[in-house]
């Protein structure tokens, strides 16, 4: 008897974040992600109420369960896909796309004293990159975290799940160059180069269930050059995802355009990048916010330098971290900050609510952007007629299923979630 393929959509069905998709071909059993529900989180904790671990978690629905050693191979480093890694069973092997800005992006979490302490994995637990020619394949993907791959698996019937994904890129704008160091090839480009047969294609839909359509990339940049042209006197903050090595490499180019020198602050950020400067080969004039706890990876620029010359500066900021700052440098009244969002809200767990009354008090002028980590609906169809799905197209990471379904059989492909 033939093997049959079975696809389990075990999380991320009619919700976004928090995928996980099992693959069983045979004796053969692979998992793609295993990222936390946050938008489940969200209706359990907040405020002081917090997760008491992780198998609590695994007991509300939060993260999955899985129960024996297995292999999982994870997309990109937002938590709504990468989850909580120590809970996984000893002996399991987890398959990530870059395993140096791994330990270090898990680095940052080993001092944690809540729950995300469970972020990094047990000792037990084998951390490898997918080699390019096993039976599981990463191609690169443009994201809002770097570095972001889809994965082809190769069996009886060849699968293709995408991940996170979009198609347009604000640093190819900015930066060609930049941008061609970190994605040397791309999904669309290596499907077009190496003709890959796909059976089956579980793609993200979550921009086909936003209320609000996110900027295009070059409205993206073109807002961030009529910022810094009509407050060229004031100090601004920008608000950013660590992880978001185009967005920061974009900001940066642009900064030198207008006479401002980028100024990070915060171990993550600083850290960070540092190494994305280092991976698309930039060398441009960075500084750092002087703080006790932080390394020096660029030269030091102080408090008083930031207050006496505010129109010099274009200060970088992890998110989450910029009332702090604001509260200990007292900022006068009309400095900018620009908040930048890429991910929908069940991809992590913010609450911007008080944030945004701090800014109020403060005096900020606040420009909210979302440029979006995810391929438009209209992009769809290109997607489509590249990889060219023989079967059936499975829509995960959405809250709009049956419209992205509808969409898909329009264009001549078959879809919906499997039916074993």
């Amino acid at each position: 008897m033939l093997n049959v393929v079975k696809i389990n959509i075990l999380q991320g069905k009619n919700e976004v974040g928090g995928n996980c998709i099992v693959v069983a071909d045979g004796a053969n059993k692979v998992f793609f992600d295993q990222g936390i529900r946050f938008s489940r989180f969200k209706k359990f904790y907040k405020g002081n109420i917090t997760p008491s671990g992780f198998s609590e978690m695994q007991k509300l629905k939060i993260i999955p369960n899985i129960q024996e050693p297995s292999e999982i191979y994870i997309t990109h480093y937002h938590l709504d896909h990468l989850g909580l890694l120590h809970a996984l069973q000893p002996g399991s092997t987890v398959y990530v796309p870059d395993k140096d800005i791994f330990n270090k992006f898990s680095d940052f979490y080993k001092s944690s004293n809540t729950w995300t302490t469970y972020i990094p994995p047990h000792p037990s637990i084998d951390i490898e990159e997918p080699s390019p020619s096993g039976n599981v394949i990463p191609l690169q993907n443009e994201h809002s975290a770097y570095p972001a791959v889809s994965y082809l698996y190769h069996g009886s019937e060849n699968i293709l799940y995408t991940g996170d994904l979009r198609i347009s890129s604000p640093l190819e704008l900015v930066s060609p160059d930049a941008h061609k160091k970190l994605h040397e090839s791309t999904l669309l480009d290596k499907y077009s180069q190496e003709g890959y047969s796909t059976d089956y294609l579980i793609i993200e839909g979550t921009n086909f269930s936003s209320p609000v359509s996110p900027l295009r990339p070059h409205h993206f940049v073109e807002d961030l050059q009529s910022i810094f042209m009509n407050h060229e006197d004031s100090l601004v903050f920008v608000s950013i995802d660590y992880l978001d090595a185009e967005a920061i490499l974009s900001l940066i180019t642009l900064s030198r355009t207008y006479e401002r020198i980028p100024v990070v602050t915060g171990k993550r950020l600083t850290e960070m990048t540092k190494v994305w400067l280092d991976k698309a080969k930039l060398n441009e004039e960075v500084r750092q916010l002087y703080e006790k706890d932080v390394s020096p990876e660029f030269p030091i620029v102080s408090d008083e330098e930031l207050k006496a010359e505010p129109k010099q500066f274009l200060v970088l900021i992890s998110k989450g971290e910029s009332i702090d700052l604001a509260r200990k440098l007292e900022l006068r009244k009309g400095s900018v900050l620009i908040s930048l969002s890429a991910e929908a809200k069940g991809e992590n767990e913010e609450d911007e609510s008080a944030e945004e009354n701090w800014y109020k008090l403060l005096g900020f002028i606040i420009y909210k952007l979302r440029i979006s980590g995810h391929y438009y609906p209209n992009e769809l169809k290109e997607i489509l007629n590249v990889i060219r799905p023989k079967k059936k197209v499975i829509p995960v990471h959405t809250e709009s299923p049956y419209t992205m379904c509808e969409l898909v059989r329009n264009l001549g492909y078959d879809c919906g979630y499997p039916s074993h």
